[in-house]
């Protein structure tokens, strides 16, 4: 049986930003964390590019999000 995951990356994204903030953290700080460029990080609150999956999986999982 095949199923369709369907993600609300909105929401994901807005949920990161807050728990981020939320821990006193930078986007650089959390952005060395995870291992992945702070202009990417910073992309990716935006919603403006493409993540990996496992650079996104390293950000979520990082802030508690998993």
């Amino acid at each position: 049986m095949e199923r369709n995951l369907r993600l609300n990356w909105p929401d994901i994204i807005k949920e990161a930003v807050k728990r981020r903030k939320e821990q006193g953290l930078t986007q650089e700080q959390l952005a060395t964390l995870v291992g992945v460029s702070k202009p990417t990080l910073s992309s990716f609150e935006q919603g403006k590019t493409s993540i990996t999956l496992a650079n996104a999986i390293k950000v979520l999982h990082a802030l508690g999000l998993d």
